[in-house]
């Protein structure tokens, strides 16, 4: 064997007096990466923020769009009462209104006739 090795030289110490050192970077550097992400999480408009906030903004657009189809409706019931006399007639007979020479007949509700209490079971009947 041309080389002169010693058994010594080949062993591998248990424990690195070292080994911290080396390591210190790594943890400062997962510290730093983990506050990174808790910031971005968590923070003004952060991502749980940005999430809150699209939520709101799909609720605000389709209130929005119901809005809007509500409005298209009382446009059409406008242009409707403004030139359309069957349907001017059909809102003014709902409002209790009447034409011009025509007649109005009142026709009182029924009443319903109260039920009589039960005699009283002491009383003697004739």
């Amino acid at each position: 064997m041309g080389r002169n090795t010693r058994l010594t030289d080949m062993t591998i110490p248990l424990r690195d007096p070292n080994r911290n050192k080396r390591r210190l970077p790594l943890f400062i550097a997962a510290a730093l990466v983990l506050a990174a992400v808790f910031i971005s999480l968590f923070r003004d408009m952060g991502v749980v923020d940005s999430w809150r906030l699209r939520k709101t903004e799909r609720q605000l657009r389709s209130e929005v769009e119901k809005l809007r189809q509500e409005n298209a409706l009382l446009k059409r019931a406008v242009e409707d009462l403004r030139g359309n006399p069957a349907v001017i007639e059909q809102e003014a007979r709902r409002l209790g209104l009447i034409k011009e020479g025509e007649n109005v007949i009142v026709v009182p509700q029924r009443q319903e006739p109260r039920p009589q209490a039960p005699p009283k079971s002491g009383a003697p009947r004739r």
